[in-house]
């Protein structure tokens, strides 16, 4: 097992050493190789480059934190959650769409348990606060075979955002000092989402499909709603319909039923504004 750390003077310091024994208390057995980076360019692209099962990069400050589609993801340091996890998982490609949705719950579902109320998803990565971002996942997918993977599951969780922190995001955006609980020590935190999400991935199958969707429809912010489609050819409203078992979104348009993958699409919820 190989840790690196950074000395940090702040005081939410992470204690790698303990966090790393922590983490694998909570899974009951030895998988984690823990590597805390005081900055880098993105935990995913780090993670990536390791490719390593078990491997989990945490950083203090992303100097290119990256989001969906390759939208910039704000990352002041000392202040957030910004993790990857490397995962070599056996899984049919057709049932990749459904990881970012697994990661989500896990999120939400930790969340949930610390009685933070209000928390929502939204297809296909979106961890939300009263309608507002509260975090996001990035899946990064490196095929070995036909049916097995390396994985990258990065996710970034907003602790404490001040207001020039929040102008500096494009969409309305929270963090969980505003949820009225905590405090939410980062360490603390990390055990709880780290061991869950790798328990939830690496235990999920086919056979899993089903209750996933079950259980992300608990936490589905757009269901029922009318939402905008916008693909790279044109825009259209949809009303949104749910998930499919291959995780592609299904809406129903004017042309009738249509799904679309991640990849395809940006789907934005319609607000109307009333006087």
């Amino acid at each position: 097992m190989v840790i690196r750390t950074a000395s940090l003077n702040t005081a939410n310091n992470v204690d790698v050493s303990k966090l790393n024994s922590a983490i694998n208390t909570y899974l009951g057995e030895q998988i984690v190789n823990l590597i805390h980076m005081q900055s880098c360019q993105s935990t995913n692209m780090e993670c990536m480059r390791l490719a390593q099962h078990g491997a989990v990069v945490i950083a203090d400050q992303q100097i290119a934190g990256r989001g969906r589609r390759g939208r910039q993801w704000h990352s002041p340091a000392n202040e957030n959650i910004y993790c990857s996890i490397g995962i070599k998982k056996k899984i049919p490609a057709n049932l990749l769409g459904l990881i970012s949705l697994q990661t989500g719950v896990s999120i939400a579902q930790v969340l949930e348990e610390l009685s933070i109320p209000d928390i929502s998803l939204k297809w296909p990565n979106d961890i939300l606060f009263k309608g507002k971002k509260l975090g996001g996942i990035l899946i990064e997918a490196q095929a070995l075979s036909p049916d097995e993977f390396f994985l990258v599951i990065g996710f970034g969780l907003n602790i404490n955002l001040n207001h020039k922190d929040e102008e500096s995001i494009d969409q309305p955006a929270a963090s969980l000092s505003m949820t009225g609980k905590g405090p939410f020590p980062r360490a603390t935190l990390l055990v709880s989402l780290i061991g869950r999400i790798l328990q939830a991935v690496n235990g999920f199958s086919q056979h899993s499909v089903a209750a996933l969707i079950d259980r992300f429809e608990r936490f589905d912010i757009l269901r029922g709603e009318e939402v905008k489609v916008v693909t790279s050819k044109q825009s259209m409203h949809a009303t949104y319909l749910g998930i499919e078992p291959n995780g592609h979104v299904r809406v129903q348009t004017a042309q009738g039923e249509q799904s679309f993958a991640a990849a395809e699409i940006s789907l934005r919820q319609v607000v109307h504004v009333t006087d």
